[in-house]
């Protein structure tokens, strides 16, 4: 993923990731207040060697303080100094328990021992700074070298006496909340990326080029839910819809400048992409400059064409394909001038033998040589193998992939499928896109039917309701 990956990971779950800091926040603020409080009251000694009247002998005495001073705060924690400690006050721990609530501390470069203890009751907590002080510098006195008339050499001067602490240490509410919401925001960046690299939807044009070099014919706007891409082309001649069809019309009057396409197979790679509903708009838009075009629903396990126009299924390619009927008899003209349709017809029971036979290629044959162009309607290339019978009898094929809902395997296992057999890929359609800049420079006509068209015959049908 790159950096523009990532924010926009981000962007699409700021809301889940503002709800999991809150909630962090929150289960911070829970834990305090589920902790106990604790008071931590604090006194401080000097330590000095009591012989000395040369400036060389204090020096010298200073020195060797200082060089014993991180000892003594070692021994603010040894049973020598917290045995007569728990003596003294009746405590009824052990001296490893009370070793735990004590911390001795040494400034830099100072002589000061400071004595720490945390306690839930702040005048224990004081009693028991004020014991361990005293008992620290009796034993330091005990364990000095002797002077003169037998004194200690060294001695501790209480010089900060423990106070009782007015208000708890612990817990700090605002730093574990703190934390909490730190967690959450965590929790809401890694749900984000993660969501982004597994969710492998097609959202965008650079998501088809991450798995095909094969071109983006187009880009199909989404329209309105109540009605078929055919509705809107035919009542918005003009709208962002029709407009994005005549630019696939144009992909595909540009793909080979020396051999023109006139023959194409329409696919997709799993069922409910909306190739139907763009086999429709393709021969409509083709109707328009292309001369007599005709559109073949060869998807002879799911059709839909029929449904989509409004025309009668039940005499079509099977038809044909059978002896039953003529192509003459079978085709059925609609939606605009020069455009005809043959539907599927009755659902055979070997739809792939019919395809895969050398009736259906003669019939393609005749096909193409009465009309300009030739837009077969297939089924799904994943489920089954049927557009591979077909696409070495026409110029190429145009998958589609719906937003949202095409996965990038799903399209590479496709577009491999095809590979696989030599086909000729023309290029990949994205159908139902969200907020297509065609939309901001047209008008919001294609979003309320009108009359003509809830009176139609067209079903409602949305762009992605075919098989």
């Amino acid at each position: 993923m790159t950096i523009h990956d990532y924010i926009t990971a981000i962007r699409k779950q700021w809301i889940v990731m503002v709800m999991l800091t809150v909630l962090g926040a929150g289960a911070g603020y829970g834990v305090a207040q589920t902790m106990p409080d604790m008071y931590r009251s604090t006194a401080s000694t000097y330590a000095s060697t009591v012989n000395g009247e040369t400036t060389s002998e204090l020096v010298q005495g200073s020195t060797y303080v200082q060089n014993l001073v991180q000892s003594y705060a070692a021994m603010a924690t040894s049973p020598y100094v917290l045995e007569p400690v728990i003596e003294d006050l009746d405590l009824e721990m052990s001296v490893k328990d009370l070793a735990r609530s004590i911390s001795a501390d040494t400034p830099l470069n100072t002589v000061i021992v400071d004595i720490s203890v945390a306690s839930g009751d702040p005048q224990q907590a004081r009693a028991i700074a004020s014991a361990v002080t005293r008992s620290l510098a009796e034993a330091v006195a005990d364990i000095s070298p002797r002077g003169v008339e037998d004194a200690p050499t060294v001695q501790l001067t209480i010089i900060s006496p423990a106070s009782t602490p007015a208000t708890p240490f612990s817990p700090d509410t605002k730093m574990i909340a703190g934390l909490g919401a730190g967690v959450g925001l965590l929790l809401g960046l890694a749900w984000a990326v993660t969501r982004e690299l597994v969710d492998t939807r097609i959202r965008s044009p650079k998501d088809i080029e991450m798995v095909t070099d094969s071109p983006l014919l187009a880009e199909v706007g989404r329209g309105p839910r109540d009605r078929s891409l055919a509705q809107v082309i035919r009542t918005n001649p003009n709208g962002a819809t029709a407009e994005s069809f005549r630019g696939l019309c144009m992909s595909l009057a540009f793909a080979d400048v020396d051999k023109p396409v006139s023959a194409v197979v329409v696919t997709s790679a799993m069922p409910g992409e909306g190739k139907s509903s763009v086999s429709v708009g393709l021969a409509l838009s083709l109707a328009e400059s292309m001369g007599r075009v005709i559109l073949i629903d060869a998807d002879l396990r799911k059709p839909s064409i029929a449904e989509y126009t409004g025309l009668d299924g039940s005499v079509g390619l099977t038809s044909v394909l059978l002896g039953g009927s003529t192509i003459a008899d079978a085709v059925q003209p609609w939606g605009a001038p020069g455009l005809d349709v043959l539907t599927a017809g009755t659902i055979p029971p070997n739809p792939n033998q019919l395809l895969a036979s050398d009736t259906m290629r003669a019939t393609l044959a005749e096909l193409k040589k009465r009309y300009d162009f030739v837009v077969i309607d297939t089924s799904p290339l994943i489920p089954v193998t049927d557009p591979l019978w077909l696409v070495h009898e026409t110029d190429g094929a145009i998958v589609v992939s719906r937003n949202k809902k095409t996965k990038r395997p799903q399209l590479s296992k496709a577009m491999a499928t095809l590979g696989s057999v030599g086909a000729r890929v023309l290029g990949v359609v994205a159908n139902d896109v969200k907020g297509h800049d065609r939309l901001t420079y047209y008008t919001e006509s294609e979003k309320a039917p009108s009359r003509s068209a809830r009176e139609g015959r067209v079903p409602a049908a949305t762009a992605a309701d075919d098989a």
